[in-house]
């Protein structure tokens, strides 16, 4: 039991520390990894090691932000359980006021960190592209709408971006098993559809309207793939608006540093008038001093010259 527990740390300690290096150097750490447990006779270990995937650089920059900005994100993960309750509250017939704070609040942090991960992926010799940042931000919304996203982002482990088309918004809480993108909704409307086909064919072959059924089932099937391509089409929507709001945020927040660069340049530069007028008032006064002194001295030769 003892042999296990020091095997489980040895484990521990190496994947914490894969995902802690640089993109680049993932893969060859990953093989050394692994080799270390297997010497150390951990074979199990050593094969859940080889088989972790590289992150993608957007990936990697959220983990990254688990790492050193641990407060901001748990902030983000308490804005998006608000978000959630908001959601609830407001599907229950509660006011929108609190579900439009909520949101609100929820980008702007989402702003916040993708900016933060802009910076440490900058600092790391890494281009941020308008698609990493999309991704990194697409995975940060999803943190924030499900629980299982946030424990994730949270680990600082993730091997792949996550999407939060669906996750905790209005539309995904009471949506028809046909809307759901994925899982136990998607199964469910095949079988239904698969028992209707049966029951249409078996109806037709009774009344001897086998032609019309199976009519009847084309019809049903393009409906639905109209719908689904509807639904597709809403959450792409949906993400395009999310991700205009953050650049938005961001928009916002740069302005507002120029504009405090610009009142501070205006200080300055006042100041700098201010210092250039005294300064010219005190040439002029040493000026008329030196003319003054001038005077004196020809006047005091003039009378020694009498004086001789």
């Amino acid at each position: 039991m003892l042999w296990e527990e020091v095997s489980e740390l040895a484990e521990e300690q190496e994947v914490d520390r894969l995902f802690g290096l640089g993109p680049e150097s993932f893969v060859a750490a990953r093989t050394e990894a692994a080799r270390r447990l297997k010497q150390a006779g951990d074979a199990g270990a050593a094969a859940r090691v080889t088989a972790l995937r590289r992150p993608p650089l957007s990936a990697w920059a959220v983990n990254q932000l688990a790492r050193a900005r641990g407060p901001e994100v748990e902030r983000l993960l308490e804005v998006g359980q608000r978000l959630r309750a908001a959601h609830r509250a407001a599907l229950a017939g509660g006011g929108a006021a609190e579900l439009r704070a909520a949101t609100r609040t929820e980008r702007e942090a989402v702003a916040g960190l993708v900016a933060a991960a802009v910076e440490v992926l900058a600092s790391t010799g890494h281009a941020a592209t308008e698609a990493t940042r999309d991704r990194i931000a697409a995975t940060l919304h999803a943190a924030a709408a499900d629980p299982a996203a946030a424990e994730l982002v949270r680990r600082g482990r993730l091997t792949h971006d996550l999407d939060p088309s669906g996750f905790g918004t209005p539309d995904a809480l009471d949506a028809a098993p046909e809307d759901r993108p994925e899982g136990a909704g998607a199964a469910a409307g095949g079988r239904r559809s698969a028992r209707a086909t049966a029951k249409g064919r078996a109806a037709g072959s009774r009344a001897g309207d086998g032609k019309a059924a199976a009519v009847d089932a084309e019809a049903v099937a393009a409906s639905r793939a109209r719908r689904l391509a509807a639904v597709a089409a809403r959450d792409e929507a949906r993400r395009r608006a999310r991700l205009a709001a953050d650049q938005a945020v961001l928009a916002t927040r740069h302005a507002e540093r120029l504009g405090r660069l610009a009142d501070q340049a205006e200080r300055e530069a006042t100041r700098a008038r201010t210092t250039a007028t005294a300064a010219i008032d005190a040439a002029a006064a040493a000026r008329e001093r030196a003319s003054r002194a001038a005077k004196e001295l020809t006047g005091a030769e003039g009378r020694l010259a009498d004086d001789g």
